[in-house]
């Protein structure tokens, strides 16, 4: 129904305030101490990247404009238990941001608050999580009444989300500008430093909110048109706002901080300490109210986004079908809603810090864009332009994930293969499970193996595409394209 739907506008929004989130917070200062001079490269490198893959997931949105696509794309083009890894990496990569984005509200509002210990050593205290708690139930309250409260909220937002990073670039500008600092320190740095920034200093983290709108494809009016548009320009837009950022945050430092070189930095609160230093009473306090404001919106952006993926996975028969039920009135599944909820809940409480959870959702979240290539090629035009188009895609993110550390790459790999594990049992009590699905499970083993190569990366990205995207393999899979 056309009521519940939502136009450009908040198309483009939707993205643009999941990726200006807590990243835009603590990603400059990351990027300076991990890359030097070549963060503005890696910036480039994540936003590329991010539109790539946008643009699958955009093909897929136009040919199947479906609630929660993202997490059951290639479900639709491999069936439910090859999808399965996929739909599970996407939605726990991005259920995992949204305890993330809450605790770095806290992280920033700690300095500041006085009456309690919120953030001690490099991780949130008792006192910290119930206030971070507090925070997932405004996400959850928000989502509750479905799209168009949550739209409305968003747009009025971004205006602010937007507006405050402007502002702060601007004022750092006159404040304080020497460019000299931008020659500190070069020959601590190299092209691989790039490689290194991508995922150690949350560049491609804070883009990932360039898919939720794939969440949303249903309720966008016309998605064939309004989606690629939303990626494309959000992500430009965002690139941007970063990119200024990290030119302001470097150049506005004062001598005395910047002489010891990038790496030496080591703020909790990076622009709010900055700003302290150079006197900008003012713009700290903005900067307080905007790091309540820019997580808080991302990370009800991301429950809304995590709510439509559990119940597009419920639908699929991949998880319990009591999930996928529509509410009549709001037009979503509030116990999906309620899920999430509870498990951001879980995961927070397990977790320290902002920067504890960051990598391995990240990892989760290149797993599941791995997904849309794969679809794609099924799915999409048999043009040979097409297949070496959604190839190229998934080489790029082979090699995104080998540049993992090999501890996160460990945990990853064990997180899927549990959860496989666990998801073939279940499938087989009720009636069968088909082996060839842990194929994408053994490449992830294979390629923690050769990460170390990336000739031999590509190579195993080659072959294992060429592989699963073959008629012949999907024929094993038992699955008959609709």
């Amino acid at each position: 129904m056309q009521r519940h739907k939502i136009g450009l506008f908040s198309a483009i929004a939707i993205p643009i305030t999941s990726m200006v989130g807590s990243g835009w917070l603590f990603s400059a200062q990351l990027n300076a101490q991990l890359a030097g001079n070549y963060a503005f490269i890696a910036w480039i490198l994540a936003a590329f990247i991010a539109i790539i893959v946008g643009l699958c997931f955009a093909r897929l949105c136009a040919l199947f404009p479906e609630r929660g696509l993202n997490a059951k794309c290639v479900s639709l083009s491999h069936g439910k238990d090859f999808g399965m890894v996929f739909a599970f990496a996407i939605w726990f990569g991005l259920l995992a941001m949204i305890p993330t984005e809450a605790q770095a509200t806290v992280q920033y509002l700690s300095p500041f608050v006085k009456f309690t210990t919120l953030y001690h050593g490099d991780s949130l205290t008792w006192s910290g999580k119930i206030f971070a708690i507090v925070i997932l139930g405004v996400y959850f309250s928000v989502n509750y009444f479905g799209i168009k409260l949550l739209a409305y909220v968003n747009n009025v937002s971004t205006v602010f989300k937007i507006s405050i990073p402007t502002l702060t670039i601007i004022v750092l500008l006159v404040a304080h500008f020497d460019a000299a600092n931008l020659d500190l320190a070069v020959n601590h740095y190299s092209v691989s430093s790039i490689q290194t920034a991508l995922i150690g200093a949350g560049l491609v983290y804070a883009f990932n909110g360039f898919q939720v709108v794939a969440s949303f494809a249903s309720e966008i009016k016309n998605p064939t048109r309004n989606i690629p548009l939303a990626i494309i320009i959000s992500i430009a837009i965002t690139l941007a706002l970063y990119m200024l950022l990290q030119f302001t945050f470097m150049t506005a430092m004062p001598q005395e901080a910047a002489e010891k070189g990038w790496a030496a930095l080591n703020f909790s609160s990076p622009l709010v300490n900055l700003t302290m230093l150079l006197g900008l009473n003012f713009l700290t306090i903005l900067l307080i109210a905007d790091s309540i404001v820019s997580p808080s919106i991302t990370g009800l952006t991301y429950l809304g986004s995590c709510s439509r993926m559990l119940y597009a996975m419920a639908e699929k028969g991949q998880m319990p079908r009591w999930i996928a039920k529509l509410c009549p009135v709001h037009h979503l599944s509030k116990r999906s809603l309620l899920l999430n909820f509870i498990i951001g809940i879980i995961v927070l409480l397990n977790s320290a810090s902002w920067a504890s959870l960051m990598v391995i959702t990240t990892a989760f979240n290149v797993l599941g864009y791995m997904g849309a290539p794969l679809s794609l090629a099924v799915l999409g035009s048999k043009k040979i332009s097409t297949k070496l188009m959604t190839l190229f895609v998934f080489v790029v993110l082979a090699l995104l994930l080998a540049i993992l550390p090999v501890k996160d790459f460990l945990l990853n790999n064990l997180a899927i293969t549990i959860m496989m594990a666990v998801y073939a049992v279940l499938q087989l009590k009720q009636g069968g499970f088909n082996w060839f699905a842990l194929s994408f499970t053994l490449f992830l083993w294979v390629l923690m193996l050769v990460a170390s190569s990336i000739i031999a990366t590509i190579m195993l990205a080659i072959v294992f595409f060429l592989i699963v995207t073959s008629e012949r393999f999907i024929s094993k899979l038992g699955h008959r394209l609709s």
